[in-house]
């Protein structure tokens, strides 16, 4: 018996036309996709009421923003999440992210008794999952009953963190998300940004994870 690696085959391939075609359809497709990543790693989803969640690491205009959202709309609690402070902890007056974003409410005028800070445990993975179930054992200490949440995040973190949230507080809740404007470039044209380019990209590829590789 001939062992063969090859063997003979008839029948149409494209020309260089077609070839042309293929690659022009490729590249269209591929084009819409990254012109489209942002939108659906950064989605606009309700409920838009009940618990007003604040992940603790947003910049400052970011904050200015959610402030203005919360102050128009129909809030419970205002609560800020978070882990500890991993860079410059030992010279900053606040060890946790959540902890510096309550103070930073407080200076734009919320009041303390409307604000619940849950500091997650230090950790180098998973720190939106770990922040999502510090919320979740605070709601529990508290008694707090209300099951709609609004999660205020920036840019294409918001599709991941809602994931992760849901995964922590259980079916019983509903997460909503508005994700603010990231800073330092223009989302409408991320990928002509390097920020814009190793932000989005990380994110779809870590949401990806979150979706069907993390198993809490």
């Amino acid at each position: 018996m001939k062992l063969a690696l090859t063997k003979q085959h008839t029948g149409r391939r494209p020309t260089w036309l077609g070839w042309i075609l293929i690659a022009t359809l490729i590249t269209a497709v591929f084009a819409g996709c990254l012109a489209n990543l942002y939108g659906f790693l950064a989605p606009d989803k309700p409920p838009h009421e009940g618990l007003f969640v604040v992940e603790g690491w947003i910049h400052d205009f970011a904050l200015d923003d959610a402030v203005r959202i919360y102050r128009a709309g129909h809030y419970s609690k205002i609560i800020c999440t978070g882990v500890p402070i991993e860079t410059g902890s030992y010279i900053q007056a606040f060890k946790s992210y959540p902890e510096m974003t309550t103070a930073r409410l407080i200076h734009l005028g919320i009041k303390p008794s409307e604000i619940i800070t849950a500091i997650g445990e230090d950790t180098k993975k998973d720190r939106t999952y770990v922040a999502a179930t510090a919320m979740r054992e605070n709601l529990m200490a508290y008694n707090i009953t209300e099951t709609n949440v609004h999660l205020i995040t920036t840019g294409p973190h918001g599709r991941r963190s809602r994931l992760l949230f849901q995964k922590a507080l259980g079916k019983d809740y509903n997460v909503g998300v508005t994700c603010l404007e990231d800073s330092g470039y223009d989302p409408e044209h991320w990928y002509a940004y390097s920020q814009g380019v190793r932000v989005v990209l990380g994110e779809f590829i870590a949401y990806t994870y979150a979706k069907f590789f993390f198993f809490p």
